[in-house]
């Protein structure tokens, strides 16, 4: 009898171990990086799946957040109004779970997507979150 006692006692403690370290496993992550000067700034919240690009600096040059989604591709978005403008919001659709790799760079635009843009900007690079 006092072994069933026992396994009663600690079946409860290992279910509720078990769930805590599920949803830590899964929990989302927000990241942020900065081009190499820190005039510009990405910032991935996870909740909501939002990329916040900020041009910092009165430099002349346009922010760019870059989104690497895993098993999906590599995005670009630009901040091309100045550092006085505020921050340009992208609100993404990306599946629960997945890893994301923020980058934060200067460029100026020239037309296209990924034209104009400094990549030898980013030194700091590489900023991994979970949507």
């Amino acid at each position: 009898m006092r072994k069933f006692a026992r396994v009663a006692a600690v079946l409860p403690i290992v279910a509720a171990l078990s769930i805590g370290m599920t949803s830590t496993a899964g929990a989302e992550t927000d990241c942020t990086d900065y081009s190499d000067n820190g005039g510009a700034k990405a910032t991935f919240k996870a909740y909501g799946e939002h990329l916040l690009i900020d041009d910092i600096f009165a430099d002349g040059h346009s922010a760019i957040g870059g989104i690497e989604i895993y098993g999906d591709g590599h995005y670009f978005y630009w901040n091309r109004n100045g550092a006085d403008s505020g921050v340009r919001d992208v609100n993404l659709d990306i599946k629960e779970g997945t890893s994301v790799v923020i980058n934060a760079f200067l460029g100026d635009w020239d037309g296209t997507v990924t034209g104009g843009i400094d990549f030898g900007s980013n030194v700091v690079s590489n900023c991994h979150g979970v949507a």
